[in-house]
């Protein structure tokens, strides 16, 4: 009986582990997004948000690049939304099991999981499509901590992106592999049927349909991309440079503002690090305040505040640096760059004639990150290389720019700027993590500045530093 129980445990584990052999996959990673194809039709003719629907179609290509084949896969869609309808490239319809889950990794943030059997087993190495229909309501996850998704289907301002899972992403019930799918690289095109009264916006190539009292919106990626944002609201539009500016109803004298500080902007970040061939064709579209600015070039979102008073002009010198920062390939990168980005936007404001002075702005950043250690000092304990693996990147906004600040003070402006520049330059194709971030700023100064970058870099010494800046 002993040796008949241990031969059937050995060919069970066999099954199991032998390439081969068809398995339940549980790991994003296994499976290679080729292109995404996705339709919307939203209802937006309700006065109140939960009048309101939508309904949508994604057509998701992928293959499967793990070692072993996949009869199940995972997929997530926004928790107030449900699966209608998958079949595969062949017609034949796929059993769908799905609930409402709680994301391993992130506390609160519940998302409609779902497993998809595949009618056959997909071989390692082979594409496959999902054709997904889905609808129903739109909600973010404020409520979860994330403050700036405030996400529904609301007649003045309607927006769709990606961490609220408005379109289903493969990707198992664990915020890890959501956050991995925001990195990968595809084709895209996407159409959103809206009323005529609004526009889609986005900074990619646009066609645009009328049919009576509705538009529909085409857009395309012009290289591989993800899928992220697209606000919809009666927008207006101004051309300036052959960038555009979409704002809201009274934004106009803010709109054209910002466009001449655009301009000079990306004069001086030009001037500082070189060319680059991404300042033509942005889009820069107004969202309401509290919404949360973003930016995956051509688009930029940029919040009301900016367009409002020249006081919060600083915001958008914030997200243009972005264009000159290096690509990251960290599998969880701590995103310092985010922290440039908002050394950068004080120290641009100051440049263009804003305030406060760039001393005032960074000594509000320190006590912002006093504050933040004296009621959390657990992270007193975390390494800034490990603020992506530790979760806690927001932390490199500000953290990240008070080591710029201190660099900029050591090196003084050309010097630093000199850094900058030749670090961008030489990865900027290639891109690099936070080691090669690192290694080059340590074999392009000595003495110390090379103490400092190891300082603040390297272990947690750098908490003292702030704690008694």
């Amino acid at each position: 009986m002993s040796r008949m129980i241990t031969t059937v445990l050995l060919a069970l584990i066999l099954t199991l582990i032998l390439p081969g052999n068809s398995r339940a996959a549980v790991a994003r990673g296994d499976m290679d997004v080729e292109s995404y194809v996705l339709e919307y039709t939203l209802s937006l003719d309700g006065e109140y948000v939960f009048q309101n629907s939508l309904a949508g179609s994604a057509t998701i290509r992928f293959r499967n690049i793990g070692s072993t084949n996949i009869d199940t896969v995972p997929l997530l869609l926004n928790r107030l939304m449900r699966y209608e309808r998958v079949t595969d490239g062949h017609g034949r319809e796929l059993g769908i099991d799905d609930r409402l889950l709680e994301l391993e990794n992130y506390p609160y943030y519940q998302a409609n999981a779902a497993n998809v059997s595949l009618a056959e087993p997909l071989e390692a190495g082979a594409t496959t499509e999902l054709h997904i229909r889905f609808g129903g309501r739109l909600t973010g996850y404020a409520d979860a901590g994330m403050l700036y998704t405030r996400e529904n289907l609301d007649p003045a301002f309607t927006i769709l992106r990606g961490e609220v899972l408005p379109w289903p992403r493969i990707a198992g019930p664990d915020w890890l592999e959501v956050r991995k799918d925001w990195s990968d690289t595809y084709e895209w095109r996407a159409g959103f049927d809206v009323p005529a009264t609004h526009v889609v916006a986005n900074g990619e190539p646009v066609q645009v349909e009328t049919h009576g009292d509705r538009k529909i919106y085409r857009y395309h990626s012009t290289r591989p991309d993800t899928l992220l944002a697209f606000p919809i609201a009666p927008y207006k539009e101004l051309v300036v440079n052959s960038n555009r500016i979409l704002y809201l109803q009274g934004s106009e004298t803010g709109a054209r503002r910002l466009a001449e500080k655009m301009t000079q902007a990306i004069k001086l970040f030009e001037k500082w690090f070189g060319p680059n061939k991404y300042v033509q064709g942005l889009a820069l579209i107004e969202i309401p305040e509290g919404f949360g600015s973003q930016a995956s070039f051509p688009t930029i979102i940029q919040t009301a505040d900016a367009f409002d008073s020249t006081a919060h002009m600083d915001q958008l010198y914030h997200e243009l640096s972005h264009l000159w920062n290096v690509e990251t390939y960290d599998p969880q990168s701590p995103r310092l760059e985010e922290g440039l980005a908002t050394f950068l936007q004080g120290l641009v404001n100051v440049e263009l004639g804003g305030s406060p002075g760039l001393e005032e702005f960074m000594q509000g950043i320190l006590g912002r990150q006093k504050s933040t250690y004296e009621r959390h000092p657990e992270y007193r304990e975390i390494a800034i290389a490990d603020f992506g693996r530790e979760g806690v990147t927001d932390l490199s906004y500000r953290v990240g720019a008070l080591f710029y600040y201190d660099l900029f003070q050591a090196l003084g402006e050309e010097r630093f700027i000199d850094l900058l520049s030749g670090y961008y330059n030489a990865f900027k194709e290639t891109g690099g993590d936070f080691n090669t971030l690192r290694n080059y700023y340590l074999q392009h100064l000595d003495g110390n500045a090379a103490q400092l970058v190891e300082g603040w870099l390297a272990g947690t010494a750098y908490v003292d530093r702030i704690m008694n800046g």
